[in-house]
C-alpha cells in the first residue's frame, strides 16, 4: 500500500503545474520584453529581471523572452525534480525528529547528516525557483500558484531557523530543552507547510 501511495505522490508530483501558464513558444519569437514581462510580477522575480534588473543590467540574461521562457521551463522542471527529492528526505527526517527520544545518541547524527543534506537540497530547488526568469503572467487573487508562494515563505522562513536551532541544542547546556522544543515546533511548520505547498500544486 505504501508503494502504491509513493507511486502516485511521484507521478502526481512529475505532472503538477509549477508554471502560472503553458507559454507559446511560437508565439514569442519575435516579442519585446515591455511584451511579455508581466505587469504583476513577483517582487523577488522584479528585482532580477525587471527591465532595469539586476540580471539584465550585469548582462547574464538570455538574449530574448523566448530564451528566457525556455530556461525558466527548464529551472522549473529540475525545481519540481529537486523538491521532490527532498520531500522523501524531509519526511524520512521528520520521523527521526520525532523518534529521537527513543535512542537519542543513536538518531541524533543521522538525523543531523539528513539536515544537512535536506537544507543543501531545499536551498538549491529554492534558488532555482527564485532565479528563474519570470512567467508571461501570474494569477491574481486566489490560486493554486499563489497559495503555493505563500507556503513557500513560511517553510523557506522556518528552514532558515533549523540550522541555528540545532547548533543552539548542541552547544547550550541551560537552554537545550528550550531549542529543542523551539526545533521540533519549527521543524512541524516546515514540514508541513512543505507538504501542503506540494499538495496545491496537484489542484
Amino acid at each position: 500500500m505504501n508503494r502504491i501511495v509513493a507511486v502516485f505522490l511521484m507521478v502526481s508530483f512529475t505532472n503538477a503545474q509549477f508554471f502560472d501558464e503553458e507559454p507559446s513558444f511560437n508565439s514569442l519569437e519575435k516579442a519585446s520584453l515591455n511584451d511579455s514581462l508581466p505587469i504583476n510580477m513577483p517582487l523577488i522575480k522584479s528585482i532580477f529581471w525587471s527591465n532595469e534588473g539586476l540580471l539584465r543590467k550585469l548582462d547574464l540574461a538570455p538574449k530574448s523572452r523566448l530564451k528566457e521562457l525556455e530556461l525558466r521551463r527548464d529551472m522549473m522542471q529540475l525545481h519540481q525534480k529537486t523538491a521532490l527529492v527532498n520531500l522523501g528526505l524531509m519526511s524520512y527526517q521528520y520521523y527521526l525528529g520525532h523518534e529521537m527520544n527513543k535512542d537519542y545518541e543513536k538518531r541524533s547524527d543521522l538525523h543531523k547528516n539528513l539536515g544537512y543534506a535536506s537544507f543543501g537540497i531545499y536551498m538549491t530547488s529554492a534558488g532555482l525557483s527564485i532565479f528563474s526568469p519570470p512567467a508571461l503572467k501570474y494569477d491574481k487573487g486566489v490560486s493554486s500558484m499563489n497559495i503555493h508562494r505563500f507556503l513557500s515563505i513560511i517553510h523557506f522562513s522556518g528552514m532558515i531557523m533549523q540550522p541555528f536551532l540545532g547548533y543552539q541544542i548542541s552547544n547550550s547546556d541551560c537552554h537545550s530543552d528550550y531549542y529543542y522544543d523551539l526545533h521540533k515546533d519549527v521543524g512541524n511548520v516546515v514540514f508541513v507547510s512543505y507538504l501542503l505547498s506540494f499538495l496545491v500544486t496537484l489542484i
